[in-house]
C-alpha cells in the first residue's frame, strides 16, 4: 500500500539578526559538492537554456514507491544482506515532488516568486549585510552541470556565500537539494534494479525508446536543432549518474554509502529486453507537423504521445492564418517568390520543387516519401543554391551534406550511420554519379525504419528513415528501381555561362532568417487543402506514396499548379533499363518461343541468332567482351516475373539446374525488319 511522500522541512528559529559565517555542519561542508559557487558580483547569472517542454509522465502508482525508507542501523545490516530499512519497495525513492529549498524558503516566509523556470526570487537570509534595503536574491534549481543548485546574491556581503550556505541556512540536506531520486543498489535484486533505473530515466522527457535501443534527444544551443543518440556503456553510466543518486552498502565501513552504477547494472539497462518505462519514439519534429493517424495538426512542442514524436519549436515563431483558399493562394504566391529567379526547365519543374519545400516542412507526418534530385545541364545553373532553399523548411540546422555511395557496401554501411541522430536534411550534393539502386538505399526510401548492425558493434539498431532526401548534380538521373522513388527538378539556364547569371533576391537567407514564416505558409496549404474536403484531382497514382501524394501532389495541383510528379511518372514510363529487358525478352521469345534453357544454352543459342546476341549484350552482364554467366543468372533472378511488352520471365524445372523460359502474359509487341541497316529495330503491336 503507497502513501504520499511530503517533504518534512523543519520549523526554524525566527531570524533576527546576521547568520554567523561559521556554521558546524558535517554533512555539507563549507564549499558544498559541486565547489565553489556565487560570490560577490553585481551581474545576475542568465538562465540555462529550457529544453520545450513535454507532457508529464504517468506512471501506475503502483509501481513507485512513495515512502522514502529509513537508514538502516549498522547492527542491522551485514555485508550481504539487504538492510532491514530497505524492505518492499526499497530500491527507488522517487524524487520530491516539490523543490525542498523552496519550500523551506517559504516556511521562513523567505520566498518572493517564480522568475523564469528554473529561477526563483528569495529574500537573502543575511540581507542586513546589504548596503541598500533590497534583499532580493536568486535561488537556480539545481542542473546537470550544478546538481545542489545555485545561489546568487547581487549584494556585497563580508565574506563570500554560496549553495552550500544558502542549505545550511534553510536546514535543507545535500541530497534533497538534489531533486532526484534515489536508487539503491540492493544485492541480488538486479532486476528490481534495472526496473528503478529505467523509472529514473523516464522521469526526464531527453531519454525514449527507439527501436530496441534507449536514445536521448539532444539540443544544439547554437541552432537550436534536436537530434538523437544512441547511448553507448560509458554515456548510460553518466546519464544514469545524473539522473539519481545511487546508493550502496558498503561492507568495509558497515554503512551505506554514495556510489556510481555498476558496470553491470548499466549493460542490462542497456540490453533489456521491453524498456516498458521509457516513451516510445518515433521521430523528431522541428515546427509543428500532423499526426500520422489523422489530419490534426500538434501545435504544441514537447513529446505527443497519440504520434511518439518529439517536437522543438517556438510556437510564437509559425502564425497560422485560418485554412482558406484565399490565404493558401496567399501562402502559395510567398513560396513561389522564393524560386521565381530559377531557371527551370518545365512548369512540372517549378510545381516539383514547391512540393519539395512541402514535404520537407512536414516530413516526420509522412510515413514515406520520396527523394528530390536537382540536376542541370552545365555547373553553375543554380542546383546547389536551390537545395539551400528548400533545406530549411525541414529544420533550423544545416543539411548532412554527404557523398552518394558508389557500391552497395559502402550503401549499407553509410546509410545508417546517417540517420541514427535523424537529421532533417540528408544532402547528397555535387553527384558524381546517376542515382544508383543500391538495396540499402531502395529501402530507405520505401521503408519506415532499417534495421541494421551498428558500425563497429556487435549491436544490431533500428533507425527511423524520416528524413528528407535530397541530392543535386550535372545531368544526374535516377536508374532501375530509383526511377520510381526520386522526384527530378531540372534547371536550364539557356546560357553558354550560367554562372555569370545575376539574382537579385537571396531566397536562402531569407527562408534561414524568417523559417517560421515561410514554414507556416507551406502548413497553410496544406491545411486549406484538408478544409476544403480534400478535393482530389485525377492524377496517376504513385504506389508507396500515397500519403505524401495527399498532403504534398494534390494541394498544390488544386491550386492550379502542374502535377509535381510529372518527371517521376516520365522516369517510370521512359525507364531504359526496362525498354532494354523488353527488347532482350521479346529477341527470346521471337527465337526460342516458350522453349525452357538453362543461361549456358542460352548463351549457346545467341551465337546462332545475331538479334538475340545483340540484345544480350546491351544488358549489365558482360566482362571484357563476353557475357559472365554469372552475371547473367543474377540478372534473370533480378527480372523474374517482371512484365515487360507482354512478356515475363519464368524460373521452369530442368534437371538438378535452374533454368528460364519467357512466357506470354498479353499483347507482345513483334519486330519488324527494316528495308534500311541491318541494326534498326522497329516494333509494332500484334
Amino acid at each position: 500500500m503507497s502513501s504520499t511522500f511530503h517533504i518534512q522541512v523543519p520549523k526554524p528559529t525566527p531570524f533576527n539578526g546576521p547568520v554567523p559565517s561559521t556554521f558546524s555542519a558535517p554533512d555539507t561542508p563549507k564549499g558544498g559538492e559541486g565547489g565553489k559557487e556565487g560570490g560577490p558580483t553585481s551581474a545576475i547569472e542568465p538562465a540555462p537554456a529550457i529544453t520545450p517542454p513535454s507532457p508529464p509522465l504517468t506512471v501506475p502508482v503502483a509501481e513507485i514507491v512513495t515512502a522514502p525508507p529509513s537508514p538502516p542501523s549498522a547492527e542491522a545490516v551485514t555485508e550481504n544482506v539487504i538492510p532491514l530499512g530497505f524492505q518492499g519497495d526499497d530500491i527507488f525513492t522517487p524524487a520530491p515532488a516539490i523543490n525542498p529549498v523552496v519550500a523551506a524558503a517559504k516556511e521562513r516566509d523567505l520566498y518572493q516568486g517564480k522568475v523564469a523556470p528554473g529561477q526563483h526570487h528569495i529574500t537573502c537570509p543575511l540581507a542586513s549585510e546589504h548596503q541598500s534595503d533590497d534583499g532580493a536574491a536568486i535561488y537556480f534549481e539545481p542542473s546537470e552541470n550544478r546538481p545542489l543548485g545555485h545561489f546568487h546574491c547581487p549584494h556585497r556581503h563580508k565574506n563570500p556565500y554560496d549553495i552550500s550556505d544558502l542549505l545550511r541556512w534553510l536546514d535543507v540536506p545535500v541530497q534533497q537539494a538534489r531533486c532526484q531520486p534515489k536508487i539503491y543498489m540492493a544485492i541480488g535484486e538486479p532486476h528490481r534494479v534495472v526496473n528503478a533505473a529505467e523509472k529514473a530515466l523516464a522521469g526526464s522527457d531527453r531519454y525514449y525508446r527507439s527501436g530496441e535501443s534507449i536514445v536521448e534527444v539532444k539540443t544544439d544551443p547554437r541552432t537550436g536543432d534536436v537530434a538523437i543518440e544512441a547511448l553507448s556503456d560509458q554515456a548510460m553510466t553518466m546519464r544514469l549518474s545524473a539522473a539519481a543518486y545511487w546508493e550502496k552498502y558498503d561492507g568495509r565501513t558497515k554503512k551505506v554509502v554514495r556510489c556510481e552504477p555498476s558496470d553491470r547494472i548499466v549493460k542490462m539497462v542497456l540490453k533489456g529486453d521491453g524498456h516498458s518505462l521509457l516513451r516510445p519514439l518515433s521521430g523528431l519534429a522541428r515546427q509543428p507537423f500532423f499526426r500520422r493517424s489523422s489530419h490534426e495538426l500538434v501545435t504544441t512542442p514537447g513529446y505527443d504521445p497519440a504520434s511518439m514524436i518529439y517536437a522543438a519549436f517556438a510556437p510564437k515563431e509559425f502564425a497560422l492564418p485560418e485554412p482558406t483558399r484565399e490565404n493558401a493562394m496567399e501562402a502559395l504566391r510567398i513560396l513561389k517568390q522564393l524560386v521565381h529567379e530559377f531557371h527551370f526547365d518545365d512548369p512540372v519543374d517549378c510545381s516539383a520543387a514547391l512540393c519539395a519545400m512541402l514535404t520537407a516542412a512536414i516530413r516526420p507526418s509522412l510515413p514515406l516519401a520520396p527523394a528530390f534530385n536537382i540536376s542541370a545541364s552545365m555547373p553553375g545553373s543554380g542546383k546547389s543554391y536551390l537545395g539551400s532553399v528548400i533545406a530549411p523548411f525541414a529544420g533550423p540546422g544545416l543539411p548532412l551534406n554527404v557523398s552518394y555511395p558508389t557500391t552497395a557496401e559502402e550503401a549499407t554501411k553509410s546509410i545508417q550511420s546517417f540517420l541514427i541522430g535523424q537529421p532533417p536534411v540528408i544532402m547528397f550534393d555535387d553527384m558524381q554519379t546517376n542515382w544508383l539502386p543500391h538495396g540499402a538505399l531502395n529501402r530507405m526510401l520505401t521503408s519506415e525504419t532499417i534495421t541494421d548492425r551498428l558500425l563497429g558493434t556487435s549491436r544490431s539498431v533500428t533507425v527511423s528513415t524520416a528524413s528528407f532526401f535530397m541530392g543535386t548534380g550535372n545531368n544526374v538521373e535516377p536508374i532501375r528501381d530509383m526511377c520510381r522513388r526520386v522526384v527530378t527538378i531540372y534547371l536550364n539556364a539557356k546560357t553558354d555561362s550560367p554562372v555569370t547569371l545575376s539574382y537579385r533576391f537571396r531566397p536562402a537567407e531569407m527562408v534561414q532568417q524568417s523559417r517560421g514564416h515561410y514554414v507556416s505558409a507551406a502548413l497553410t496549404i496544406i491545411r486549406a487543402w484538408l478544409a476544403a474536403g480534400s478535393p482530389k484531382a485525377n492524377i496517376p497514382n504513385i504506389t508507396s506514396y500515397e500519403r505524401w501524394s495527399d498532403l504534398c501532389r494534390q494541394p498544390l495541383v488544386w491550386l492550379g499548379q502542374a502535377d509535381p510528379a510529372g518527371s517521376l511518372i516520365r522516369q517510370v514510363e521512359s525507364d531504359p533499363d526496362a525498354e532494354t529487358l523488353g527488347a532482350f525478352l521479346r529477341e527470346w521469345y521471337e527465337c526460342l518461343g516458350e522453349d525452357t534453357v538453362t543461361v549456358r544454352r542460352l548463351v549457346d543459342q545467341a551465337e546462332k541468332f545475331d538479334d538475340l546476341k545483340d540484345a544480350l549484350f546491351e544488358l549489365p552482364v558482360t566482362e571484357r567482351g563476353e557475357i559472365n554467366r554469372s552475371k547473367l543468372g543474377w540478372y534473370l533472378s533480378k527480372n523474374l516475373k517482371r512484365t515487360v511488352g507482354g512478356l515475363q520471365l519464368h524460373k521452369a524445372e530442368f534437371s538438378e539446374r535452374t533454368a528460364w523460359k519467357v512466357v506470354k502474359v498479353g499483347e507482345v509487341a513483334e519486330r519488324v525488319r527494316p528495308s534500311g541497316p541491318p541494326s534498326q529495330k522497329a516494333y509494332v503491336r500484334i
